[in-house]
């Protein structure tokens, strides 16, 4: 949408900016240049523009390292901290002075499952590696935060999808006393340490990468199943790809498990909308497992989509999936859901923010490659982001979806 500029607020010309980057009014005299909106969501660029795409996963490319040589403003994106496409729904998810910082170093390798346990005030995830078979725990109870490891009983294996429900926390990893990579939905009660299997097989076979979960208004668990395990030789002994990529629903009360749908090419996260009605899940496709030597690689023509789909009044699956939103930078990886309907993704190196039809409102852009996020801490607004070499967290006015 286009913004005009404010009485008070420069004029492109005084910086020699031919306008595809601006200043943001509301947030000119605090945050110019950290927050910048995008004027007609940067529809036409001049005809010089290219974007280098890098294959490398963690590393890959960022809307704000294009080359737009004719539009100086574009320098101002690679070094925002939020880009905004729609000013005034952005006001009221921002507020007044959002921050964008990071608070944790971690080693350049995947991190995963973040999740808030609010009884006790912690923040967790994990590294997607065996060793060790430990997990970061964020203490929120002081200020700054604390981070430790801390190792489970049995201990947990590489989870990658993590949710609370009900005083648990539910997993999609493996935990097992012999260290052997058995996927599934694993349950954790935080206090005690105690962790159990769930549900780790279909018919005697293995699961791929139980990747994402949640827990759906019926109280059944939903989750994603992939093949990215198959690229880390050390989480399986075998190598065999048992199943096809799908998207299950386990009935808690039954033991069931059923697959709900098998057309994704790399199912990833996965969350229920505030209203009970709709289930989006993301396709991660453009990270693909090569055939050769079992490696992930970036290929930006394959999916990298965010989709929706109606839930059915019997809870058994959805109809009606449609496609909403393609990242703009690397895949749409752990998604969840505002308080308001609002949907939030982890992609590339930020954070997106739709509305429930896929528009893009704004996006968090941080300093390294965001794979999954969670609100955490005691008031509800505060967003957690994991991912490769750091932790980072946003601070601003949108509530996560409330924890049951």
């Amino acid at each position: 949408m286009q913004t005009p500029l404010l009485p008070g607020v420069p004029s492109h010309s005084s910086w020699g900016l031919s306008g595809i980057a601006q200043p943001c009014p509301v947030y000119y005299s605090t945050q110019f240049p950290s927050v910048l909106c995008i004027q007609n969501y940067g529809a036409v660029l001049p005809e010089d523009f290219e974007r280098t795409i890098v294959a490398n996963v963690g590393h890959t490319d960022t809307y704000g390292s294009t080359s737009v040589p004719s539009d100086p403003s574009f320098d101002l994106i690679n070094n925002a901290s939020v880009l905004i496409w729609d000013l005034d729904r952005a006001i009221d998810i921002l507020g007044p002075e959002p921050v964008v910082e990071s608070l944790f170093t971690v080693d350049d390798l995947p991190h995963e499952a973040p999740v808030y346990e609010p009884n006790l005030n912690i923040f967790l995830f994990s590294r997607l590696r065996p060793d060790p078979p430990s997990q970061y725990v964020v203490d929120l109870n002081y200020d700054p935060p604390r981070m430790d490891l801390r190792t489970f009983d049995p201990p947990l294996v590489a989870p990658c999808g993590a949710t609370y429900h009900a005083g648990l926390i539910y997993l999609c990893g493996s935990a097992t006393r012999n260290g052997k990579y058995v996927p599934g939905v694993y349950a954790l009660n935080a206090t005690s340490g105690k962790v159990w299997p769930v549900v780790n097989n279909y018919f005697g076979y293995h699961f791929g990468t139980c990747d994402d979960l949640a827990v759906a208004p019926n109280g059944d668990i939903w989750f994603t199943d992939n093949w990215y395990s198959y690229s880390l030789p050390e989480l399986r002994d075998n190598n065999t790809i048992h199943l096809e990529s799908g998207v299950y629903r386990y009935q808690p009360s039954t033991g069931l498990v059923q697959l709900i749908a098998d057309d994704f090419d790399q199912p990833n996260g996965i969350a229920f909308a505030p209203d009970n009605q709709t289930v989006y899940i993301t396709d991660s496709g453009a990270d693909t497992v090569t055939d050769d030597d079992r490696r992930v690689r970036y290929v930006p023509h394959l999916a990298r989509t965010v989709y929706a789909a109606d839930l059915l009044p019997s809870g058994t699956g959805y109809v009606n999936r449609r496609a909403i939103y393609m990242a703009q930078d690397r895949v749409p990886d752990g998604i969840k859901l505002a308080r308001n309907g609002y949907i939030v993704t982890a992609a590339g190196h930020g954070v997106d923010v739709l509305d429930p039809n896929g528009v893009h409102i704004l996006r968090i852009q941080a300093d390294f490659s965001v794979i999954n996020i969670a609100w955490a801490g005691k008031e509800g607004t505060d967003l957690w982001m994991v991912g490769y070499q750091k932790v980072g967290r946003v601070r601003w006015k949108l509530e996560g979806n409330p924890l049951v």
